[in-house]
């Protein structure tokens, strides 16, 4: 068997009814900040930030959750290196694994799905990945289908004969099939970056193949890299047309491991353009890698609004 704000917003000030129709103040945000992440004792916490906002928005276990699901996709949990493979067939011939092709979702898009995207009304056979102790999670097979009241997540264990649901009716929210719960995390349109472990695919020397990293993934936010030094990069330079919706633009490769120096070194002149949520234009770079510790896995990086 195979196993797999603080936002600085202006005040509305709302006159008197004799007056004209006014308009809104646009918020503005604060011009620039450097943010320290922590990402806990052991590298493995997720934290959430929103340029908008101006701070990190959440911190999470990668563990609390297993699938983040709004009113336009359904998504792994990407930042956990789980695993899926599509099931073709009726719930009760799912008896193992043997022949199903498991993939991270990490790099390959298809049938129109963006990255880490489930397809509806798909079952598929989740591979839960390692928790903190690498110790395997164990599989389950899940199906997903919108309906009216919201949505239904039919699920069972891989040998039954039945399928059993839950529904949940909120628009936008994190699940986790094992508890059957959600959780009050940001959804895609209230963070710019999180920040956390995820597997990629990635290239040393001649070989490429997927590989656990700890990198930067965007929400909703539109990226591009410049390689540029970030205090040459002016808002003149911001160019919407390379803009990418792709989630691991930032991605991991700001660093590189320096063998001679063990230890990681910021790459030179690596400056993201981010359009965020709110539509607001950001450069951003990273720093440092380390916190003040002298401890790797947490990023230390500065933004500018534009």
């Amino acid at each position: 068997m195979s196993y797999l704000k603080e936002t600085k917003f202006l005040l509305l000030v709302f006159l008197a009814a004799c007056f004209p129709k006014e308009e809104a103040v646009e918020p503005i945000p604060r011009v620039n900040q450097s943010v320290e992440v922590d990402a806990g004792e052991f590298k493995n916490d997720v934290v959430f930030y929103s340029l908008d906002e101006q701070k990190i928005v959440a911190k999470s276990s990668p563990m609390a959750w297993d699938f983040y699901i709004d009113e336009d996709v359904i998504r792994l949990n990407y930042l956990r290196s789980m695993r899926v493979a599509e099931f073709n067939d009726d719930w009760y011939k799912l008896e193992d694994t043997a022949g199903l092709d498991f993939r991270y979702l990490t790099f390959d898009m298809y049938d129109g799905l963006t990255q880490w995207q489930l397809k509806e009304n798909q079952i598929y056979v989740v591979d839960y990945g390692m928790d903190n102790d690498y110790k395997p999670m164990g599989l389950m097979s899940v199906r997903f289908e919108r309906v009216a009241e919201g949505i239904h997540i039919w699920y069972n264990a891989i040998g039954s004969d039945y399928e059993v649901y839950e529904i949940v009716t909120e628009p936008s929210f994190y699940y986790n099939l094992r508890e059957k719960a959600t959780l009050d995390l940001p959804t895609e349109d209230e963070y710019d970056v999180a920040f956390g472990k995820y597997t990629d695919l990635v290239t040393f020397g001649d070989v490429t193949q997927e590989y656990l990293i700890y990198g930067a993934l965007q929400g909703r936010s539109l990226v591009y890299r410049e390689v540029a030094p970030f205090d040459s990069v002016l808002n003149e330079n911001f160019d919407v047309i390379r803009l990418s919706s792709a989630k691991n633009v930032i991605g991991w490769d700001w660093k590189a491991f320096n063998l001679d120096k063990n230890a990681y070194e910021i790459t030179e002149n690596y400056t993201y353009l981010i359009s965020s949520n709110a539509g607001f234009k950001y450069k951003l770079r990273f720093v440092s890698f380390y916190n003040r510790k002298g401890v790797s896995g947490h990023p230390t990086f500065e933004w500018k609004l534009l």
